[in-house]
Formats: structure tokens, C-alpha cells, sequence
């Protein structure tokens, strides 16, 4: 898999990114032609899985308080006010912190293990909207029967494991709530052609003049049968937001100015 890049962030893959992988690649994306035309780009992708704040490297005050928030710290090479940053990626701690972004990169023990978490509620008992985004990623399966019926050798259990589901057991009294999950395999978006244009993965329009060839293969007597193409406008989404600040070159914190501090 290709190192990802700052031009190539989406909401979805930069949850596979690390705090110290995220911090490289602003150091780096700063040194390219651009960046300040993009940076307010970059900064609402990154926002949406990570918590990055400044702060000077000598305010050991503010440096024991990030530490203590399990932020990763890293210094910047020059001089200045706020030479330091402090970053932490969000965790996925309960089951309203699910996104159609976020969930995918999840395993089926992670989703189970936030709607054991929730409040007992079991499946039934999580917001419609919480089911659809687990199932955009996951295959559900829920069963209620009495202890005894739903551990019965060769049951649901067993089978559903061995289907490669992964389960969780819930009890209602003398009964079970077993929910059973497992990871949906990856698909391709599959990819589009219109008169002479296709798509790619991403959506975007790519030229392929190869497909121009099915029109000129009509006969005459078809010709005259297609009506004209509509001309379709393209609507211009680019506001551009306010521009956050430049973002400096950062290193990480060297061991050695823990040791100056004892």
C-alpha cells in the first residue's frame, strides 16, 4: 500500500494514520508548492479524527497537561511563541462515536465491545441510524432463546462461529441475546461510462475516447432516432473557509530534555 500524503487524506483513510505519521506529514507537506492555498483543506480532514493543539516548548505546565491528556508531543526546529504541538487522534470509546468513515476500520470484537459497553441495551436497543453504519461494514445477526436452546451443541452458536461470526452474549433472565457479527469483505465501486466519459473510484470524471467508439457504430437510420445530449453544468463547491495559521515544521520530543528537567 502506497504512503499516504497530505493531497491524498479522505475522511476515511486518515483513521489509519498515527500521531507521529500525521506530524511527518505536515513537515513535509509544507516544504511542497501549495500547501497555504490547501491547508484550510487539510485541517477539516484532519480535525475530524484528530486533536492537535500549540503551545511553547518551555511551558513545562502546559507540557505535563498534554502528557497527562495522552497526547504525543513534538517540537519544532525554530524559535518562536508556540514552537511545540501536542497531538492525539480521537478514540472510538462508545457506539455514538461510529461514522460511516470510521467504522470500516474497526474489527467485529471493537463493535461488540461498544454495544456491550452501552448500557445493555443489546442490537435492538441502538438508534436505527447506529444500526445502518454498523451495517455498512459488518454482518448482523441476533438471536434471543433460552440459555440452555441457544448453547445447545451443533446451535446457533456454534454454527455462527463457524461461519466466522463473532459473538457476543447478553442475558435476559433465563434467556440469551446472542449478537453475532462479522466483517463484510472490501468492494470496488464500480466505475461508469457516459458518452464518452468514465469515473474512477474516487467519482471524478476521467476522458476515454475509446468509448466514443459504440456511438459511431449506429447506423444511419439510428442516427436519426437519438435525440441531442443535454448539456449538464458543473456546480462550483469550492467556498473557500477562513485559512488557519501556517503550521511549523515539527520534530519529535528528544528524551534528552526530559532528562535536563530531573
Amino acid at each position: 500500500m502506497a504512503k499516504l500524503k497530505l493531497d491524498n487524506l479522505t475522511k476515511s483513510n486518515i483513521w489509519t494514520i498515527s500521531e507521529s505519521e500525521l506530524n511527518q506529514m505536515l513537515i513535509e507537506g509544507k516544504k511542497k508548492e501549495g500547501f497555504a492555498e490547501n491547508e484550510t483543506h487539510y485541517m477539516n480532514i484532519i480535525h475530524t479524527v484528530f486533536d492537535i493543539q500549540y503551545f511553547d516548548r518551555d511551558d513545562e505546565k502546559a507540557k505535563a497537561r498534554f502528557e497527562a491528556e495522552q497526547y504525543d508531543l513534538f517540537y519544532a526546529p525554530s524559535d518562536g511563541e508556540y514552537n511545540a504541538v501536542a497531538i492525539r487522534k480521537r478514540k472510538i470509546a462508545k457506539i455514538t462515536d461510529l461514522t460511516l468513515e470510521n467504522v470500516s476500520h474497526l474489527t467485529p470484537e471493537d463493535i461488540l465491545a461498544l454495544i456491550e459497553n452501552n448500557m445493555g441495551t443489546g442490537w435492538q436497543g441502538l438508534p436505527l441510524a447506529i444500526q445502518d453504519i454498523i451495517e455498512s461494514a459488518f454482518y448482523v445477526d441476533v438471536a434471543s432463546m433460552p440459555e440452555a436452546a441457544i448453547h445447545r451443541k451443533g446451535g446457533v452458536i456454534d454454527r455462527r462461529v463457524a461461519d466466522g461470526y463473532e459473538v457476543l452474549e447478553i442475558p435476559r433472565g433465563s434467556w440469551v441475546e446472542a449478537i453475532f457479527v462479522k466483517l463484510k469483505p472490501k468492494q470496488e465501486k464500480p466505475k461508469f461510462s457516459f458518452k464518452g466519459a468514465s469515473y474512477d473510484d474516487e467519482g471524478n470524471i476521467k476522458n476515454d475516447d475509446d468509448d466514443d467508439d459504440d456511438d459511431d457504430s449506429l447506423d444511419i437510420d439510428e442516427k436519426d432516432d437519438v435525440t441531442p445530449n443535454m448539456d449538464v453544468d458543473d456546480d462550483d463547491d469550492s467556498d473557500m473557509e477562513d485559512q488557519e495559521p501556517a503550521i511549523e515544521d515539527i520534530d519529535e520530543i528528544s528524551d534528552a530534555s526530559d532528562d535536563d528537567d530531573d
